[in-house]
């Protein structure tokens, strides 16, 4: 009760209000691949209201609502701003933590999603780094680095991408860890 009271009373402080009346937006919590409904993710509403046939984006996958679900397993219609819903349609299972979108139509989406992936390719290309000559040179002379592959599977994406910063962090000098793929 006390953390509910401190969290009105800040809110109250602060004049943090969300305007129902917009199109959604928030952010993934979790997402993974039900068998009987194919992907779904969990959504936090930040701001606006969500309805049942709404185009959204969610990372690099849009859909049409087909069916939410509330915290308690209800079928919702709506959802407004700070619920958490199950989102049912998207076209595939986004990464926890990305932004989540209702758009007008699937044109704008088509767009956003495009966008975001030239920024993911962006990204991963600046991320790789340069093999030059002389470091394969020296990392053959040295012959101590060990390299380790791993294809990681789990259940949720938000598991997924906890275990593979884990492994990435215990990479030592003799034994690097490579997460060859995640899933």
């Amino acid at each position: 009760e006390e953390l509910l009271e401190s969290v009105h009373l800040q809110a109250q402080l602060l004049d943090l209000k969300a305007n129902p009346g917009k199109a959604a937006s928030g952010v993934v919590v979790e997402a993974k691949l039900d068998r009987n409904r194919g992907p779904m993710a969990t959504v936090l509403i930040q701001e606006g209201t969500l309805h049942v046939g709404d185009i959204v984006v969610a990372g690099e996958f849009m859909g049409k609502v087909r069916a939410m679900q509330n915290d308690r397993g209800s079928n919702v219609k709506e959802a407004a701003p700070s619920t958490p819903v199950e989102v049912f349609g998207l076209d595939g299972v986004p990464d926890a933590g990305e932004n989540f979108n209702a758009v007008s139509d699937e044109k704008i989406a088509k767009n956003v999603i495009d966008h975001r992936r030239d920024a993911r390719r962006r990204k991963a290309l600046a991320a790789t780094s340069k093999v030059y000559l002389d470091n394969i040179f020296e990392r053959i002379q040295e012959g101590s680095t060990k390299e380790l592959k791993i294809v990681l599977k789990a259940d949720v994406q938000g598991s997924a991408e906890a275990l593979r910063a884990a492994f990435i962090k215990e990479s030592t000098e003799q034994v690097r860890v490579h997460v060859i793929q995640a899933g």
